[in-house]
């Protein structure tokens, strides 16, 4: 079961505060080296473990201990996500999406990056906030997507600090704040965005000096602790 959703109902219920897909690789998915090998995640997959499902799909993406199957990962992600499982949710989302291991179904990857979303994941957050901008696959909703990023920027999420940014510079579905942008330009930027040091940079030759100095104040108290 997916369970509550950020589409059906706002992202108030889950996010406070609003003060090119990334897929992720190594943001949210943790690497491969588990202890046990895959026989012993598929005793505990068959005991019902959706961790130990979750832990399968990614032995069958990555191709560790076996021959890639997207296939078989697709169905061990989807036996995890349907427990609850957030990261199993985002990595089926994630296939579904780019059509791995089965035909593309950008529907079905929205409901389960919602999903996802939900239950605080920076990078379903980020995914699901651009589609939600571009409205692919889903009506338009600007504010939300805006809500998503500032959220997943927050987590530490360089791309969406940077769309935030620019949501804020043009004032795209939300009031325009070029403090703020240049605040979370500056996050970007020190987490290696491209092309977000460029935009910084421009924005802040623009703004006066106290304007400078406030978006560097607000992005020291955005930054997120070590």
């Amino acid at each position: 079961m997916i369970g509550k959703s950020i589409l059906k109902v706002g992202i108030a219920a889950f996010v406070p505060a609003l003060a090119a897909v990334l897929w992720p690789a190594t943001v949210e998915a943790q690497p491969v080296d588990y202890e046990y090998g895959i026989g012993w995640h598929e005793k505990a997959a068959k005991a019902g473990s959706a961790e130990a499902e979750y832990r399968l799909g990614r032995f069958h993406e990555t191709g560790v201990e076996t021959a890639p199957d997207p296939v078989a990962a697709r169905l061990w992600y989807r036996r995890a996500a349907e427990q609850g499982h957030a990261l199993a949710q985002l990595r089926l989302a994630v296939l579904l999406h780019r059509g791995m291991g089965g035909p593309a179904d950008l529907a079905e990857a929205i409901r389960w990056y919602d999903a996802a979303a939900v239950r605080g994941l920076p990078v379903a957050q980020y995914n699901l906030a651009i589609l939600l901008e571009r409205g692919e696959g889903v009506e338009a909703d600007p504010l939300t997507a805006a809500r998503l990023y500032d959220s997943a920027a927050r987590a530490g999420v360089a791309a969406a600090a940077s769309q935030l940014a620019v949501m804020l510079i043009g004032g795209r579905g939300i009031a325009e704040d070029k403090v703020a942008a240049l605040a979370w330009l500056i996050l970007a930027a020190d987490g290696g965005e491209p092309g977000a040091a460029k935009l910084r940079d421009k924005l802040s030759s623009e703004l006066g000096t106290a304007a400078r100095r406030d978006a560097e104040a607000r992005a020291a108290a955005l930054r997120p602790a070590d």
